[in-house]
């Protein structure tokens, strides 16, 4: 565990530093993404998918683009490109990672108003422990956010074109392309109570909804057995149920102010999407998409003017609300991840 809380650590001591600082935004984030790529990177058997991608690259590592399981471009090409430099496992972690990384931190420091919260939620939210255990979903993720700009000034083409980008990597992340829509309407209680509406209905409808679509898609039905099809307990929607509470002054100032409703949106939609792993588990999936987009609403809702909460007592209970929840996920054994074993433990086995 301790290089969870290292990073955790020199994350938030990223703010009173950046406080006294500014001007090292950059390095700070420098630091920052070299420290999550080595220690995502560095990794041995951390995360539960981690045989299975090891195994799906030397497949294609040893018989080419024909030696895949899956069928998303994206992430075949990119295991095949890494193959043609080395058949290591090793050596396509330290590439996925990087690429990851970079995706993730050039965009906070571009986009978030707090870049030292912004890496303290992504490790503590459980985004990076993501990246170590679904590959191509966490890749596709990180591709995701690059919408942001576009949708802001209503580039609605370029932002498509970016998911697709991203589906070719995990096709679930198609889900963005009616969000990419909805995240720009300016917020409602019209339209929030609508889309409430509507996933409580396709809460309660899921069972035949899922049978309908997998009369075209019946290469699914397998999750129907497994166990990710079972449902979790209601204490798992209170981590975004407590982001939506956070981000209430920022839905404020967004109505209030007509600004870009993009970040109070996708509170609002990550909670109506993450009700459904109540209902089956691995629909919660559907959501990371939207969901990372917290790494920038949660600072801009800290940061927004709320006369009975101050900013700074705000930020304190976001902080220790996501380091709760940091804990609750280790001690869950979220992702695989926990505890962290590093390659050197490998080299001392015997």
């Amino acid at each position: 565990m301790f290089p969870y809380y290292l990073l955790l650590g020199a994350s938030l001591a990223g703010g009173p530093f950046l406080a006294r600082r500014p001007e090292y935004r950059r390095g700070y984030l420098s630091v920052m993404g070299l420290a999550c790529w080595l220690t995502a990177s560095m990794r041995y058997v951390t995360g539960f998918d981690y045989r299975f991608y090891e195994s799906a690259f030397q497949s294609v590592a040893a018989l080419g683009l024909n030696g895949a399981g899956w069928s998303e471009p994206g992430y075949l090409l990119l295991n095949w490109a890494v193959s043609f430099f080395s058949s290591d496992y090793r050596v396509f972690l330290l590439v996925f990672h990087l690429l990851l990384t970079i995706l993730v931190f050039v965009w906070i420091g571009l986009c978030s108003p707090s870049p030292w919260l912004s890496v303290f939620l992504f490790i503590s939210l459980q985004y990076f422990a993501l990246s170590m255990n679904f590959l191509r979903q966490a890749l596709a993720a990180a591709i995701v956010l690059w919408i942001y700009p576009f949708l802001k000034s209503r580039r609605f083409f370029p932002a498509c074109g970016i998911v697709l980008l991203a589906a070719c990597f995990h096709r679930t992340a198609l889900i963005m392309l009616p969000l990419c829509f909805l995240l720009t309407l300016p917020p409602s209680k019209r339209r929030y109570g609508l889309a409430a509406l509507a996933a409580g209905a396709a809460y309660f409808l899921m069972d035949p909804l899922i049978d309908a679509a997998l009369l075209i898609v019946p290469k699914y039905q397998h999750y129907l057995t497994e166990k990710y099809w079972q449902g979790n307990s209601f204490l798992y929607v209170l981590m975004p149920l407590g982001c939506f509470l956070i981000s209430l002054p920022l839905l404020c100032q967004t109505v209030r102010e007509r600004l870009s409703p993009i970040l109070a949106n996708s509170v609002f939609y990550a909670l109506l999407l993450q009700m459904f792993i109540t209902r089956h588990f691995i629909l919660e999936r559907l959501s990371i998409y939207v969901s990372m987009f917290s790494l920038l609403a949660l600072p801009a809702a800290v940061q927004a003017p709320c006369k009975r909460i101050t900013s700074g007592v705000r930020t304190g209970l976001l902080i220790g609300g996501a380091l709760a929840y940091f804990l609750f996920a280790a001690s869950q054994g979220f992702h695989g991840v926990y505890p962290y074993h590093g390659i050197w433990e490998r080299a001392m086995t015997p």
